[in-house]
């Protein structure tokens, strides 16, 4: 049995007996009063019938009769005066100790009417009620004696059930809380083991989720991080391969055509400067690739800075086309800029970042469009401008969408080794807008091309907010 199994039982037990005591206790008292009421109200009519009696000068020796009367119904009473004087006794004996213990119980009564409980000298417990009555003009008590030995073998009784009651219901309620807490603490220990599974690597594990209540969200999201996780890990083995080939390619081809160069295998100088343009080709693809990795481990790391200023943003785009514009002619792309604003704008970005950016998402419309248009438009209001990337190429699924900012993730892996790129573009440019407190937006539609959205502050924030303060 695991821990939280024994838990969960001994705190049901618990709790199962503190309310069995406590009520098995309320009901053995409400069973007493009631049958000691019953018997106080019985003796008390009894004790009042005899003070009238006793009360009803009409008769005479009514002393007498009221004494045969009980003893002929095995009644119990005395008739005791003010000066403690016992005109009539039936049935019961009582020793002056006893006779004084009732004297004093009239006298500090606040009425006429006694009820209390005491052994007399057979040993037995008996409950007195009296009755007031004026007797020859002295005053005294009729007083009734009723055994309460009937009442406490029955209550002996009743305890008795309601221990065997108690116990029994325990018993029960062991067996319901080994149960239930069985049955709670299986789904429990399932994740458990499912975790540890998943720790050690098994990644396809899944539980069931049999309830609809906290502990089946519970194994929902058990679920769901294990699907993620499964997702990110193919992501990184898949990432691991393509940049062991990224890096692999541009070595290969670096250390071929060094050789050739060192042993003069050119037939021509033409043949010996492509051979140069080739290295040098390479090496800035390497350099790039571990560019990207530089970058991404110091955003990771939080020691990117960013050295933001004030950038005219129709000035900075005409500047930033230029670069990928070669690539573009050679696939038959055109790149435009559509800014119908008439006054300058401005962006507070780090230009290089910026730059790197647009760099970034310019060349990925440029890989993937051919004998089309990517245009640039600008919008802008007092807070942000919005500068959208449109692309006429082939588009996305939109079930790729939501991924494509993952740094292990690679649209279409086939379509993605025929372009390049090793996957790690797009997640520096998400992390680098987040870090100018601007937000990207990428919409697309397969075949018909894509929409990069780039929203960025006009003005320093932190300096408005000081400024205000």
């Amino acid at each position: 049995m695991n821990r939280i199994n024994i838990k969960l039982s001994v705190t049901m037990i618990i709790l199962l007996v503190s309310i069995l005591f406590p009520l098995g206790f309320v009901i053995n008292q409400i069973f007493y009063q009631f049958n000691l009421q019953q018997a106080q109200d019985e003796s008390l009519n009894l004790a009042t019938q005899y003070a009238s009696l006793i009360n009803d000068n009409s008769i005479e020796s009514r002393m007498e009769v009221v004494e045969v009367s009980a003893r002929l119904a095995n009644q119990k009473l005395i008739v005791m005066m003010e000066d403690k004087e016992i005109l009539a006794n039936a049935n019961i004996a009582l020793d002056n100790e006893i006779i004084l213990y009732l004297s004093e119980l009239l006298e500090n009564e606040h009425h006429s009417y006694l009820t209390n409980s005491f052994q007399t000298l057979d040993g037995l417990t008996y409950l007195a009620t009296a009755s007031p009555i004026v007797f020859n003009n002295v005053r005294g008590h009729v007083i009734m004696f009723s055994s309460l030995e009937s009442i406490l073998h029955y209550m002996e009784t009743v305890q008795w059930l309601l221990m065997i009651a108690i116990i029994g219901s325990i018993l029960v309620g062991v067996g319901f809380a080994i149960f239930f807490s069985t049955k709670l603490s299986q789904p429990l220990v399932s994740m458990e083991k499912a975790t540890r599974q998943m720790a050690k690597g098994d990644l396809a594990i899944r539980v069931r989720e049999e309830s609809n209540d906290e502990i089946g969200s519970l194994g929902i999201a058990i679920n769901d991080l294990a699907a993620e996780l499964e997702r990110v890990n193919s992501q990184r083995k898949e990432f691991i391969a393509n940049i062991t080939h990224d890096l692999q390619t541009p070595i290969t081809y670096l250390k071929g055509y060094t050789k050739a160069l060192e042993q003069k295998l050119w037939k021509s100088e033409i043949e010996q400067q492509q051979y140069l343009e080739i290295i040098e080709k390479e090496a800035n693809r390497l350099s790039s690739l571990v560019n990207d990795l530089f970058d991404l481990t110091k955003i990771d790391e939080g020691k990117l800075t960013l050295h933001k200023e004030q950038i005219n943003v129709d000035e900075f785009l005409h500047f930033v086309v230029k670069k990928p514009s070669l690539h573009a002619l050679e696939r038959n792309t055109s790149i435009q800029i559509n800014n119908h604003i008439k006054q300058s704008i401005y962006v507070y970005a780090d230009p290089l970042r910026l730059e790197q950016v647009f760099i970034n998402l310019l060349e990925n419309a440029v890989r993937y469009t051919k004998d089309g248009v990517i245009t640039l438009c600008v919008h802008a209001d007092e807070e942000v401008v919005l500068i959208e990337i449109n692309d006429t190429g082939v588009g996305m699924h939109k079930d790729e969408l939501p991924f494509i900012f993952d740094r292990f993730y690679r649209v279409e892996k086939s379509r993605n080794r025929k372009y390049g790129g090793a996957g790690l573009g797009l997640p520096i440019v998400k992390q680098l807008i987040d870090l100018h407190d601007g937000e990207i937006i990428v919409t697309s539609e397969f075949g018909k091309g894509t929409t990069v959205s780039i929203t960025l502050p006009r003005h320093n924030k932190e300096q408005e907010t000081f400024n205000d303060e």
